[in-house]
């Protein structure tokens, strides 16, 4: 596993990344809106409570003075009106609040199901080649953490952002209603706070971005090492491995702690303004209070306005690593939804072979520049069974993938039956066509499934005669389970040879009439591959076959035989043709005969 050595991503472009988390709220405007006027009235409801009850502490104050004068009688309606206004209206700004984190909650749920279905797609539809580029754990990383790291975001911080503007602009008014030169000298305070918060957001950025990166590239690590936990140990690797995922973590831990740094520095820093704001006032109120310029009550509303006041922005302070990380995740799903799909412009739909495959000097080049086919010129007629040898590395299985269109010829062009293979629909050629590989993939289910995986339609009795034909039915019927036998996770509760077997029965049950044998008997003992070769004879009549094999001794019969080097076609012919030949083909099977390898 290749070491990551990608360099710091450069800050994220903030703007484009809101534009974005913007677009995906788009189609919930009513909603949003519904939100955005549930937080205004909550936020107005609450506002209003320290101004009453600063008016009832008001009428303490001077009932308390005028019974010691014995002026008069303290009115104990309008002080129970007031306290119980101020409850009602705290009530009712709870009820709007819970409504508008319902709603919300609503709509980041929405959001991350679409996203997680969009992604979903996306890797469905990307070309072998981009999925080639992309690491998996990246791609899991993206589906996962950052679609959780957005729904956490919208969650958590839309409803906080918008209530604290709100609340801000709503406190500044009740403020000045109470004084203007007490409001005056807090709001000169508040910028100073926001030029804090604007100067971190700036540091800290980059390095919410780079640790999701990073997180991306030790999901890569950690996914590799349990998939290639058997290698890893029959090679002692598990040192160089550790010190792969090691060194990636401390990227990892690196950004992240720099990033929480940064955001930890935005609470103390506004909360020492904000108790400044307690001092100035504290001392200009009571001075005007001695001169009677204003209201012992006043002053007190005014004291619990402060808090309000500064309570949402240390709360902007707080919520601004979330809305870095949702603008970086953003930023990273919008990067991979942005990924050029595999387009098919083609219509002609491939009802199947009906004469011939053609590689007309075909020519093809990976993204990285290597060519691996030159000048491949070659026929293959229906129900032809065509074996492809040559050493590793030769563009054997390349010539598979350029069969199914996973990718696209760089020069000449392959026809069936005379029409460029381009011009047919690509979903209908890899319909018509069936593939065992080196490699057999199974997902966990019951066996049953796994078989009808190839064909949907089938009933239990299509499932068993192909699993029959396979020589998989005998090992199958011995399990516990039978067909019901579920499979785990990494589908190791079986042999690696029963599992081909499985992918052969999956392929039988398919009754494609082209198939693409690649290495289909590498995973097997010698007694199982006679079994299978049987099978296979039996699957590959009436069929055109690509069989790419390793032991030379199972393609004897085959129709004919291309031996490839280098990319090139250097001999073609039967399996007596070629050894009479005296050539390149038969130094390989001199070499490595009678189910020898290659």
């Amino acid at each position: 596993m290749p070491r990551d050595k990608r360099a710091v991503r450069k800050p994220n472009d903030t703007r484009k990344s809101i534009r974005q988390l913007l677009s995906l709220l788009a189609d919930y405007k009513l909603r949003v809106f519904a939100t955005f006027i549930c937080a205004v009235l909550s936020t107005l409801f609450s506002v209003v409570g320290p101004l009453l009850i600063g008016r009832a502490t008001t009428m303490i104050f001077d009932g308390a003075a005028s019974i010691g004068s014995n002026s008069g009688a303290f009115d104990f309606v309008t002080f129970y009106w007031l306290l119980a206004l101020a409850v009602v209206l705290y009530v009712v700004s709870s009820a709007f609040s819970y409504l508008q984190s319902w709603l919300l909650t609503g709509i980041s749920t929405s959001i991350s199901y679409r996203l997680r279905r969009d992604l979903i797609e996306k890797v469905n539809m990307l070309s072998m080649a981009q999925m080639d580029f992309n690491k998996r754990g990246d791609i899991l990383s993206r589906i996962t953490n950052d679609v959780d790291s957005l729904q956490s975001g919208i969650t958590s911080t839309f409803v906080q952002l918008v209530t604290s503007v709100i609340t801000i602009v709503g406190v500044s008014m009740m403020m000045l209603s109470i004084n203007v030169t007490l409001t005056v000298i807090t709001v000169v305070l508040v910028p100073l706070s926001f030029a804090i918060i604007a100067f971190v957001v700036r540091r800290s950025q980059k390095y919410y971005k780079s640790q999701l990166v990073y997180k991306g590239s030790v999901n890569s690590v950690i996914e590799e090492s349990f998939t290639g936990h058997d290698i890893i140990r029959a090679y002692n690797q598990e040192d160089e491995v550790f010190e792969s995922f090691r060194e990636d973590n401390d990227r990892w831990y690196s950004h992240e702690w720099k990033s929480q740094f940064y955001s930890a520095l935005m609470g103390p820093i506004t909360t020492f303004v904000s108790n400044i704001s307690y001092v100035v006032i504290a001392v200009v109120g009571a001075y005007m209070v001695l001169l009677r310029a204003m209201a012992v009550g006043d002053i007190l509303a005014f004291f619990q306005y402060i808090e309000n006041l500064t309570q949402p922005i240390r709360m902007i302070t707080r919520s601004m690593n979330l809305v870095q990380t949702a603008l970086a995740a953003v930023e990273r799903i919008f990067e991979f939804l942005d990924i050029e799909v595999e387009m098919d412009e083609s219509t002609l739909r491939f009802d199947g072979l009906q004469n011939s495959i053609s590689f007309e000097d075909v020519g093809f080049s990976y993204p990285n520049g290597d060519e691996i086919i030159r000048n491949l010129s070659f026929t293959v007629n229906k129900g032809d069974k065509v074996a492809i040898v040559g050493h590793t590395g030769a563009g054997k299985s390349t010539i598979v993938k350029l069969l199914m269109r996973f990718y696209d010829v760089s020069s000449g062009r392959i026809t069936f039956d005379g029409v460029d293979i381009n011009e047919y629909d690509k979903n209908s050629i890899r319909s018509s066509i069936a593939m065992v590989l080196q490699d057999s993939w199974l997902f966990s289910d019951t066996i049953r499934e796994n078989i009808r995986y190839g064909n949907l339609d089938a009933d239990d009795d299509d499932i068993r005669r192909a699993s029959r034909i396979a020589h998989a039915d005998n090992f199958i019927m011995q399990l516990p389970d039978g067909y019901d036998t579920v499979l785990n996770e990494d589908t190791d509760n079986i042999s690696i040879g029963q599992k081909q077997l499985l992918t052969i029965a999956r392929t039988v049950l398919s009754d494609k009439n082209m198939l693409i044998l690649d290495e289909a008997t590498s995973s097997v003992d010698t007694r199982t591959e006679k079994l299978i070769q049987d099978a296979m004879d039996r699957l590959m009549e009436d069929k055109t076959s690509f069989i790419i094999a390793h032991r030379l001794s199972t393609i004897k019969t085959a129709d004919r035989i291309l031996v490839l080097d280098e990319g090139k076609l250097i001999e073609s012919g039967t399996h007596d043709e070629l050894m009479a030949l005296d050539g390149y083909y038969k130094s390989l099977y001199d070499r490595f005969d009678a189910g020898g390898h290659r």
